[in-house]
């Protein structure tokens, strides 16, 4: 019984292993040819909107940034569209 609890230990240990890794990156870092020295990710400006876009349809908004309820971060596409009435909805 002890056996095989010891082997299943350690073959979890060996699966997990990798996964327990930890990776700092620093200067002159290349990963398969790219570099990853001194880069910062998802760090744009945001701005506050309070207002619909003043145009019916649908836009890409602000290249490089993204709508979240009133706060933009990176592109995505805003639609402003006119309501359909009760009576015509399919």
């Amino acid at each position: 019984m002890a056996r095989v609890f010891v082997c299943a230990l350690s073959i979890s240990l060996l699966i997990a292993g990798p996964a327990l890794a930890e990776v700092r990156l620093g200067k002159n870092v290349r990963i398969f040819g790219h570099d990853f020295s001194h880069r910062t990710y998802k760090r744009m400006e945001i701005e506050t909107t309070h207002e619909r876009p003043p145009w019916y349809g649908c836009r890409i908004f602000k290249r490089g940034s993204v709508y979240q309820g009133q706060k933009i971060r990176e592109r995505t596409e805003i639609c402003n569209l006119k309501p359909v009435a009760k009576g015509k909805r399919s």
